[in-house]
């Protein structure tokens, strides 16, 4: 595991979108002029605006590797001066339209340091736009890189004539990763390990001190397929190492990692890798992480 950093290209870009915003906050009176991908970075962006609604492209329960965006949606874009999306291909389909539109797109994966898979330490200097290949864009599992985002979105707010409350935001992620810590610190060294149903928990075991064993679909994203060599080495690892659950997106089709599950007698544990939900619990970014968190401790715990 590799980290790829960013540079010093952050203050040029909050700059930047706070030139390119100033004025009366009249260009998108139509529609809502600061718009996010997905639900966790809208929830994010509303957070750290004070509570006001941020609207998320791609809806609730939906997976974001292979939601299909409609004529609506291009509608939805072309009425909003700032998209906050994601980056490293995670909004695979909805890319085309946001190679297009004529607002500003900021994507979170330029403002932190990624995990890529080249073997190499590579600095991201900010100047090589969506120059990412290998990079994993599961960065929200790790509440220390969102926290280093939240300065970029406080300027892309204000420049849309939004309120911020970015300090305290801050704070409520600084509690929630002590949180997260503090709920998995009972964990023996042997117990820490992970099996996910495709590559989407790295930043989280990075940060938590977790050894990923291996994933059913050796990719980041949804949309790649297993095939029966991997699975085989999978379940040799599986065993070696007394792993005892399979953690799954509850969005995404799981019937290869069921199957192993049932072959090797052990639980599948669906998590909320990739969305939010309609349920107050897991409707936040904060309620995801905690619910999340608590299932792996209580799944992993001898």
């Amino acid at each position: 595991m590799v980290l790829k950093s960013v540079g010093a290209g952050i203050l040029a870009l909050t700059t930047a979108l706070a030139a390119a915003g100033c004025g009366d906050g009249t260009a998108s009176d139509d529609g809502a002029p600061v718009i996010a991908t997905t639900t966790i970075w809208a929830d994010i962006a509303s957070e750290v605006a004070c509570g006001a609604v941020i609207p998320s492209l791609i809806p609730p329960g939906a997976d974001p590797h292979t939601f299909e965006p409609s004529l609506r949606d291009r509608e939805t874009l072309d009425r909003s001066s700032t998209v906050i999306a994601n980056g490293l291909g995670l909004e695979a389909a909805v890319q085309p339209l946001l190679d297009t539109t004529d607002a500003t797109v900021i994507e979170m994966t330029d403002l932190v340091d990624v995990i890529v898979d080249d073997g190499h330490d590579d600095d991201h200097d900010g100047n090589d736009g969506h120059d990412h290949e290998g990079g994993d864009p599961h960065i929200w599992q790790d509440p220390r890189r969102v926290i280093r985002t939240l300065d970029a979105i406080a300027a892309a707010l204000h420049a849309a004539d939004l309120d911020t409350c970015v300090d305290d935001y801050r704070a409520e992620l600084t509690t929630l990763d002590g949180e997260i810590e503090a709920l998995l610190a009972d964990l023996p060294s042997d117990a820490r390990v992970l099996v996910t149903s495709h590559d989407s928990l790295e930043y989280f075991a990075e940060r938590y001190d977790f050894e990923i064993v291996g994933t059913v679909i050796p990719s980041t994203s949804t949309l790649a397929e297993t095939n029966a060599a991997d699975l085989a080495t999978l379940a040799d690892a599986i065993e070696a190492q007394n792993v005892p659950a399979i953690f799954t997106d509850a969005f995404e089709s799981t019937s290869d990692a069921d199957a192993l599950a049932r072959r090797l007698d052990v639980r599948v544990v669906p998590l909320l890798t990739g969305a939010l939900t309609d349920d107050p619990a897991t409707d936040t970014y904060v309620g995801m992480m905690r619910h999340n968190a608590t299932l792996i401790a209580e799944a992993l715990t001898p």
